[in-house]
Formats: structure tokens, C-alpha cells, sequence
């Protein structure tokens, strides 16, 4: 079974990966266009040359407008022909691939607007992160680290109840947050990271990830708690973050996956706190708080109807329960070693002509007839006494 499980998710991973971001699309990104000598509509089927819908190209009245909504992120780039040359702005931060994408079609923009254009970013990326991967590989291991945590935590520590294993849930992810975050900012100084906020958001992550691996662990079993974990932060919530491919040049399903579930809100929580903390969007966190809360609650529930507020049982007795259980008496008497061993429990004794009454006898004597007829010894010492008498009187005679 576990061998047909792996043959299955295996092909399924490297599919969802390829599929995902493998050949990234464009599908309605929206883009902005200033200048009264820009036609939207020329703009728009210069850009989406395969009839697709590619690109969603919106008027603004001035630059500053275009600039707002720029910061927001409510679009990726704005075409500018109110100036000269006319210049075109791009965010990276808000999407490296958009970016890349629009340098592409650089030459059939500069033919609609009749001069050449010029490229400037307004939101450039880290100079260390040219392609926008660092926050999410932070989350993709806030996301793994979390479930893996909650894993080793109740193979090493069995005995825990309840509030133990929140507590140490708690702590764990705190702690392996604030080593992420200071070694990825200040240490290597891969991002500039804000540490609080970073910080808490990854452990928020990683907290999630540990409560819904522990939800199943006490559901189907901790064989088996693994499999559906992986598969959703995995298997579908990494691909479809919008950290390595803007969620708008993903297909359809990841965008809308990755809207709702953890491992895209902490992609976004943390990109609007590190390169738009002053337009940050509360919908990632709302996101991040439900599954907080809700994978808590479920696994206390489950947890609390199926084992109580104490420690959750082993699966599997314990190998040195199962020795000290087995009864001496079960144990054959040849196996027994007839030398006193240093053992806790006394060997049983081989059985001998000594031992068939019960009693014991000094070693080399032989035994009496009443030990081997099975005759109480008292009944034998009267009837050797009456024996003796009746000797005597004949005497006597």
C-alpha cells in the first residue's frame, strides 16, 4: 500500500510543480496607460497578439493616479506617454514575471506609441533576489518545517497533553520563525526584511502547518497523517503562492487556491510588509487568522473526543511493556538455564525427583516413598509408627 501511495504522489508532485509554473501565462494582468495619445484598446491587442485576453488595460487620468493604484498592486504596470520618452513602469516586487513578460513585447509597445520607450521599476526587488524567490522559499520552509516540527515533537515526546503540545507547538514555531527570519535579513542580508512582522507571520505559518498534520494524526492515525498534510501544503498550496509565478499567469485553479490557503497569504503578507508597507492588505492576514484558528480548534476537538485532555496513547505497546507482561509460567522449562543467572526475575528451577512433592530436598539424598507415592508425609510417619509397636509386642511374646 505505502508503495502504491508514493508511485502515485510522485508523478502527482513533479505535475503540479510543471503545471503550475512550469509555462507561465498571462491571463487578464491588469496594466495601466496614461497620455491622451495612448489607445487602450491598441495597447490592449498589441499586447494579447494571440487574441487570449492576455492583459486587462485600464485608464488613468494622471501618473500620480496610475502610481496609487501601482503601489496597491491593483496593477503591475503602467504605459506613460505624457512624458518623453514615453516610459513604461514596472513593479517587480509585486511580480518579477510580469516584468520579464512586458520587456518581451517592448519592441510592439514603442510601435503603438511611435517612439521608443523606456523601462524604469518603481518597486525593483532585492539586489541579492533578482527574481523575487526569497519570500518564497521562506514559505515554503515556514510551511514544511511546521509539519515536520509537529511530527518530531510526538515521536520524541509521547507523554504530552493537550496544553503541552500547544505549548510546545507554540514555541517551536516561534523559535525556528525568528532564526529564519534573522538569518535570511540581517545575517545574509538576502532580503531587508521588517524582523517583527516577518517574523510572527512565518510563525503564524508554521504554527498552521503543525495543527493540521496534528488534526490528522488524531483522526486517521499517525501512519497516515502525513499524506494529507503534504498534499495540500505541498502538493497544491506551494505551487499556487504566487512567490515564484504571479498568481495571474497561473492557471485558473492555482490562482484561486492560492488566494485561500496559508502558504500564498504568507507569500502576500510578507511581500506587502517588506516592499509596500504602506499599502498593506488585510486579506492575507484574515486568511492566515481563520486557519489558525480553525485548524486549532479542530485539533482539540478531535483530540479531546478521542483520547481527553492527558497524553495520547501509544499506537503500538511499548517492547519493554511487552516483555514484562509475558507470565513466568509460560515460559518452557528448557529454556530456563539451570545456573543462577543476573536477572531480575528468578529462572525457574528443573524439574527433578527433589521437586515432585513440592518440597525440596538437600542435593544428592533420595527421595521418600511418600514424595513419590504422592502420600501426605504425617500419614506415613503413623503407619510406620504402628508398624514399629506391633514389631515390639511380637517381640515381646
Amino acid at each position: 500500500m505505502v508503495a502504491l501511495i508514493v508511485t502515485i504522489i510522485g508523478p502527482v508532485f513533479v505535475a503540479s510543480y510543471s503545471l503550475a509554473m512550469g509555462d507561465p501565462s498571462p491571463r487578464n494582468v491588469p496594466i495601466g496607460v496614461v497620455g491622451s495619445s495612448m489607445d487602450a484598446t491598441a495597447i490592449s491587442h498589441t499586447l494579447d497578439d494571440t487574441g487570449s485576453e492576455l492583459f486587462e488595460v485600464g485608464e488613468y487620468p494622471s501618473l500620480p493616479a496610475a502610481q496609487k493604484a501601482l503601489e496597491r498592486q491593483q496593477i503591475y504596470a503602467i504605459i506613460d506617454s505624457s512624458v518623453t520618452p514615453a516610459t513604461v513602469w514596472i513593479s517587480t516586487a509585486s511580480g518579477a514575471s510580469v516584468g520579464q513578460l512586458l520587456t518581451q513585447h517592448r519592441q510592439a509597445l514603442s510601435a503603438v506609441v511611435g517612439t521608443d520607450l523606456k523601462f524604469v521599476d518603481a518597486h525593483p526587488l532585492a539586489p541579492h533576489d533578482p527574481n523575487g524567490l526569497v519570500l518564497f522559499y521562506l514559505a515554503l520552509g515556514g510551511t514544511i518545517l511546521g509539519f515536520v516540527g509537529a511530527i518530531q515533537t510526538r515521536v520524541n515526546a509521547k507523554d504530552m497533553s493537550l496544553v503541552a503540545d500547544f505549548g510546545w507547538d507554540i514555541a517551536r514555531s516561534l523559535g525556528v520563525a525568528l532564526t529564519m527570519t534573522l538569518v535570511i535579513g540581517p545575517v545574509l542580508g538576502l532580503e531587508a526584511l521588517p524582523v517583527l512582522p516577518v517574523w510572527l507571520i512565518l510563525a503564524v505559518t508554521m504554527f498552521i502547518a503543525g495543527s493540521v498534520y496534528s488534526f490528522w494524526r488524531v483522526t486517521i492515525g499517525g501512519k497516515w497523517a502525513l499524506l494529507p498534510t503534504w498534499i495540500t501544503f505541498v502538493i497544491i498550496a506551494n505551487p499556487s503562492s504566487g512567490g515564484a509565478v504571479a498568481p495571474e499567469l497561473l492557471p485558473a485553479f492555482y490562482e484561486f487556491m492560492g488566494r485561500w490557503l496559508p502558504t500564498g497569504a504568507t507569500v502576500r503578507a510578507m511581500r506587502d510588509v517588506t516592499y509596500f508597507p504602506d499599502a498593506v492588505h488585510a486579506e492575507p492576514f484574515v486568511v492566515l487568522g481563520i486557519w489558525a484558528v480553525a485548524s486549532s480548534i479542530l485539533f482539540a476537538v478531535a483530540r479531546v473526543r478521542r483520547y481527553g485532555w492527558g497524553s495520547v496513547p501509544d499506537e503500538v505497546p511499548r517492547p519493554s511493556a511487552a516483555v514484562s507482561t509475558v507470565p513466568s509460567s509460560t515460559v518452557p522449562s528448557s529454556t530456563v538455564p539451570t545456573s543462577p543467572v543476573p536477572t531480575a526475575s528468578k529462572p525457574t528451577p528443573p524439574v527433578t525427583p527433589s521437586t515432585v512433592s513440592g518440597s525440596s530436598l538437600p542435593a544428592g539424598s533420595e527421595p521418600s516413598p511418600a514424595a513419590l507415592d504422592g502420600t501426605p508425609p504425617d500419614q506415613h510417619h503413623d503407619d510406620q509408627d504402628e508398624h514399629d509397636c506391633g514389631g515390639r509386642d511380637v517381640e515381646g511374646t
